[in-house]
């Protein structure tokens, strides 16, 4: 299992909220052949993810069936912009 997707819906006026959560070891399947670190850094410098309140690049996040977690914490940029440039 890599992770989990958790939708805010929006309301007539804005469109849902996706947030991605990657477990750490779907993290390193991703990033296989990369440095997963440099990686990460490079997710949070682009704003794609969100780092945790230490500083860290995961954030401990209760998932369903698993509990407390340390995660990668993703947010719908990361796939790209629907609307053109």
């Amino acid at each position: 299992m890599m992770g989990f997707r958790k939708v805010d819906k929006g309301d007539n006026v804005t469109e849902p909220v996706v947030t991605f959560y990657v477990l750490p070891s779907g993290w390193k399947e991703i990033c296989k052949g990369f440095d997963s670190r440099k990686v990460a850094r490079l997710c949070v410098d682009a704003g794609w993810l969100k780092p945790g309140e230490d500083g860290r690049t995961q954030n401990s996040i209760r998932l369903p069936e698993i509990g407390l977690k340390r995660v990668y914490q993703f947010n719908t940029q990361v796939l790209g912009s629907a609307e053109p440039e």
